[in-house]
């Protein structure tokens, strides 16, 4: 096949990707406009960029104008800044620096999202037509988890999330069990390098492959490249992510010296396990066991306090104040309901759904060893996205060939109608299973008179205090001289983006001494209040009257400092300050 002719097959792929890139870029333009990510992880992203184009060297993430003097290294690598640097470094000498950065936050997530395009396509036409899997592709689009880590100026990590998991989950296809080990096995490693948000598939990915090659020896081969590129990619990825800096602390929250040395201790037993491949099947199970008690026992000797948990060294305050109300981490049975419809009712329930149908009525019609693939990762991915709502993107991208294949057979079932009304009435109804959920909620809505959108901010925030939030009013804080603010978490990234200031804190767990600290100014009485912003070094407290992380404190302290400024009960050392053209309330320290 010509380059012409393979470039000739992707044509309507490429279209459908570009249709819904302008879509998007439609829909996002508000966000767009005012030039910064959508969230704080996306502002605080694309500070931490600007720092590394500015001079900050690769391999220290620190956030300087965060809880300075103390501040601490992000627990992100710049792995996904590569892509922005290159547009930004390609863009800059045609249309400058500021243009270039704004063309990356919406070239880049759109990249990502034709790459998770076309790795849902392949996926799908392992199991259906080429109909079915352009359809499957399409269908991205309005799979709401999906879309939403994949829209221009989301820059986060979690859209390549969602790429890399397509692609381990593609390479389970793969005829050629060497090579798609090694791809798997590089991808996994990029996973995990990104965020060890992945770890719970990984596990589930490496334990499928394991369970083959114990009962049969057929994923032998698979099973000994994944391992094997695995551990070499995630040694070289430390290495290009850490360099000296800070290489022998043990983070809980990112791949470490003990994950290094735990993955070492695993393979030095099932590496050459797997490539004598004794005969007994036991024996092979034997070794498989010697292996994760040697993994497991290496991490738990090297890094005891890490073991159940990535936070596990949180401050008990930031955790109870903070974690606990961050939606995003949190079980999908703590949300509200409207956000579990939205983000569940889709392709989630419609690609489980399909599958049990396909399972008890047509599964002599698709290759069943491929459909279990699919059926074991999504099945999976569901489980996890139950645990943690944000993991719902990949089992979003898991389900949609089988989207793909529920509207593909409903519309041709609805063409074999004869009776007009009912075969129009039975096409517009094939539309709920694209989007059941929001068109429920829309529905309901509707009827009901209520107009308010669905609040999907990261950290549970009310969004009441948006027009206050705004970039217009923040940017209104470069008229003070360069000062350090103590604000609602949430406010901290878009400060950072906005305004040369420095904040005490933001949302970000590794600074958990500094966010400890400034609960404390919003919790306590006014003079110890007074004695912390005093040794912090603030100048300003900034707030949104509305802000939900405020009203928490209001309502469970209030004496505290916070619940009196709402009341407009100030102390005298607080001096209220207005800023032209700023609904925030700001307020002077006088110093002590």
């Amino acid at each position: 096949m010509t380059a012409t002719d393979r470039l000739r097959g992707k044509l309507p792929l490429i279209l459908i990707w570009l249709a819904v890139s302008a879509v998007l870029i439609v829909v996002s333009l508000d966000q767009i406009v005012s030039g910064i990510g959508w969230g704080p992880d996306d502002q605080l992203r694309q500070v931490q960029l600007r720092d590394w184009l500015a001079g900050q060297s690769w391999f220290d993430t620190t956030q300087y104008r965060i809880a300075s003097p103390d501040s601490q290294p992000m627990h992100w690598p710049r792995l996904v800044e590569v892509p922005l640097a290159l547009v930004i470094f390609i863009l800059s000498p045609m249309i400058g620096p500021a243009s270039a950065e704004l063309a990356a936050m919406v070239i880049v997530p759109l990249v990502a999202l034709g790459l998770a395009m076309g790795l849902v396509a392949k996926i799908a036409a392992q199991l259906f037509d080429r109909q079915i899997a352009l359809l499957s592709a399409a269908l991205t689009a309005t799979a709401v988890a999906v879309v939403a880590q994949l829209r221009p100026m989301r820059i986060d990590h979690h859209g390549w999330q969602i790429v890399l998991a397509l692609m381990v989950l593609w390479t389970m296809f793969w005829p050629d069990k060497r090579k798609a080990g090694q791809v798997m096995g590089l991808s996994l490693a990029l996973w995990l390098s990104i965020s060890l948000e992945g770890l719970p598939l990984a596990v589930a990915f490496i334990a499928l492959l394991s369970f083959r090659w114990v009962v049969s020896l057929d994923e032998g081969v698979r099973l000994f490249w994944t391992l094997a590129a695995f551990l070499v990619g995630t040694l070289v990825l430390y290495l290009i992510n850490h360099g000296q800096i800070e290489i022998l602390v043990n983070y809980c929250d990112a791949i470490a010296p003990a994950h290094l040395m735990a993955c070492a201790a695993g393979a030095l037993v099932i590496l050459p396990a797997i490539k004598f491949a004794p005969a007994s099947w036991p024996v092979r199970l034997m070794g498989l066991g010697v292996a994760g008690g040697a993994a497991l026992g290496t991490f738990y000797a090297s890094a005891p306090q890490c073991v159940g948990s990535a936070f596990g060294q949180l401050d008990p305050l930031v955790r109870d104040y903070w974690l606990v109300n961050v939606r995003e981490g949190m079980p999908i049975w703590t949300q509200p309901w409207k956000e579990i419809t939205t983000l569940f009712g889709g392709s989630i329930i419609v690609g489980l759904g399909s599958l049990a149908f396909i399972y008890a009525r047509q599964r002599d019609s698709v290759d069943r060893e491929k459909l279990f693939l699919l059926a074991y990762a999504l099945i999976w991915a569901f489980i996890v996205s139950l645990l943690v709502q944000r993991a719902a993107a990949v089992a979003a991208a898991y389900a949609l060939p089988l989207v793909g294949w529920a509207v593909h057979n409903a519309f041709l079932r609805a063409r074999t109608i004869k009776r007009p009304i009912t075969r129009i009435l039975a096409t517009v109804a094939v539309v709920f299973l694209i989007l059941p959920g929001p068109l429920v909620l829309g529905i309901m809505d509707t009827v009901g008179g209520n107009d308010a959108p669905i609040d999907t901010d990261e950290t549970g925030s009310a969004d009441d205090g948006r027009a206050c939030d705004s970039s217009q009013s923040l940017a209104g804080l470069n008229a003070l001289p360069q000062t350090h603010i103590v604000a609602p978490f949430d406010f901290g990234p878009e400060i950072l983006v906005q305004t040369r200031h420095s904040v005490l804190a933001s949302s970000h767990h590794r600074n958990d001494a500094a966010m400890a600290d400034q609960i404390r100014i919003f919790t306590s009485a006014p003079e110890t209040a007074r004695t912390i912003l005093a040794a912090r070094g603030i100048a300003y407290i900034i707030a949104c009257p509305d802000e939900a992380e405020l009203n928490t404190y209001a309502k469970l302290h209030p004496d505290g400092l916070w619940a009196m400024l709402h009341k407009n009960d100030q102390p005298e050392w607080l001096k209220a300050v207005k800023l032209p053209g700023s609904s925030l309330s700001l307020w002077r320290v006088a110093p002590k």
